[in-house]
This record gives C-alpha cells, structure tokens and sequence, in this order.
C-alpha cells in the first residue's frame, strides 16, 4: 500500500525490539472489542471460530519527527494489544478503503510525550503508565502500581537472530503488521476513522523465536480475561508455529494520518 501524497512526507521514525505474541481468542471477544464503524473480516490464521489478537511487548529507541523540531529523541517502552482483519463496516459513517486493517485496541507506554504524541497527533488509544523491563520479563503497571499484565521469555542458545526469510512461518505475521493502521480522531475517542502506516524496514530486520508465557492480572480490556497464556509451559517459538511468538528488530516509522478515502489498498 503506497500512502497518499503528502501523508507520507512527516513521519516518526526509530528503531524497535518487538516481541510479539498472536493468540488465537473466541471471535466474539475480539469483535466485542471494535469500536461500532468497523467490523472483523476473514483470516486463515488462527482455527475457525477464533480470531488473531496480537499483543507486542516493544522497546522503541531514538524515536525522531521527520522534520526540524524542538522535541528530543524519545526512548521507550510500549505494549500493545491489536486486532488485525477488521474492515470498515457498511453502517460506518466514514467512507473509504474497506480493508483489512489492522486495529489498536489499547497501548500502555511510559514516555509523556510520545503517549500525547500517539493519542492526539495520530487516534492511538495511549495511555501513561509504568512499565518495567528486564532481559527476560516485560511487565506492566497501572498508575497506582499494580500489575496488569507481563510476558516472560526464553530462547534456546541456537536461536539467534536471523533475517526474515529464513522463518517462513513469520509469513502471515508480517502480512497483518503491514496493513494500515485505523484509528480515531480526535485523541483515540472517534468518531471520525483515521488511517497512518507503520512501515518496518524489512530489508534491516532480523528475527528470532522466543518461547513465551503471558500473565493477565487484571482484565484491564474486556473480553481479554485474566489468566496464563499459554495454561501451562511455554508457547512455541515461531520457527514451530505460525502462533509462535518472536522477537523481531528492525528500523521503522509511521506516518502522519490520512482519511480512509484516500487508502487504496
């Protein structure tokens, strides 16, 4: 998808560790989490009656705007949970591409400015929080200090980092991160839909498997119950499994929003 001249020209761009986690959840739960104007569409990723919902544990470095300002670079940490394959639906007001899309339901960072940035310059549900990262835990608190949710990992020592190609099961993974991002104006409440790219630079990106396990302390998205996922043990890595999770660096940006009329696919 190209984006519509001149969106692309102001950006915000950095360089990400994502790791990402794809659970497959019952498809009502997931569809209880849009917003009314959009809608899920079909996937082949997860089993029938499920649908994908992506959550991504990231450390974001030297995040600059693409044009002379007076802000410094920003490093920080960010969790997301994210739907892909939702589609703008035939009630929605605002007119435009359809889709597919890919949906943010809630992010939790700790930096100011890029939480302000994120929820009034691009629709993005950001919220100030704490967040606490060790080599192998990732944990996130409320404001008052109690934990939400966190993601511990481990990866075996021959799982080193590799170039994308060498993964094909990151295939469908890297489809649904490539898909525009829809949003919400003004600052993440609507009602207007929004569209921005998230560009990866994949020729730079290099990933490797991560064995995961996610804790949910406190249903702090409804639908996205408190619990262990997996039950019990560690989920598989990527290079097992198309819902394997993994850990993936590479340079990127996102752009400045656009209306969904001017998204062509």
């Amino acid at each position: 998808m190209s984006t519509p001249f001149p969106f692309g020209l102001i950006n915000l761009a950095g360089y990400g560790q994502m790791r990402g986690v794809t659970l497959a959840r019952p498809t009502d739960a997931v569809r209880n989490l849009l917003p009314a104007g959009l809608e899920l569409g079909d996937q082949d990723v997860t089993p029938k009656g499920t649908h994908p919902l992506v959550l991504l544990f990231n450390n974001m470095i030297r995040a600059e705007l693409s044009f002379p300002n007076l802000m410094p670079s920003l490093t920080y940490h960010e969790h997301f949970i994210a739907i892909p394959f939702t589609y703008l639906s035939r009630t929605s007001f605002v007119p435009g591409y359809p889709g597919p899309y890919y949906y943010l339901v809630k992010g939790y960072l700790d930096s100011f400015f890029a939480t302000l940035g994120g929820r009034y310059f691009w629709g993005l549900p950001k919220e100030l929080t704490n967040l606490r990262v060790t080599a192998s835990q990732y944990n996130v608190y409320n404001p008052c200090g109690r934990r939400l949710t966190s993601l511990a990992w481990k990866n075996q020592s021959e799982n080193t980092f590799r170039s994308i190609d060498e993964l094909p099961n990151f295939n469908p993974i890297r489809w649904m991160l490539t898909r525009p991002i829809i949003s919400m104006m003004p600052a993440a409440i609507g009602p207007f839909f929004v569209v921005s790219e998230f560009n990866i630079q994949w020729e730079a990106a290099t990933l490797r498997p991560l064995q995961t396990k996610v804790e949910v302390d406190v249903a702090f998205v409804p639908g996205y119950e408190c619990g262990r996922y997996p039950i019990s043990g560690w989920s598989p890595g990527i290079d097992q499994s198309v819902l394997g999770s993994y850990e993936l660096q590479a340079p990127w940006k996102i752009t400045t929003i656009y209306p969904p009329l001017l998204a062509n696919g």
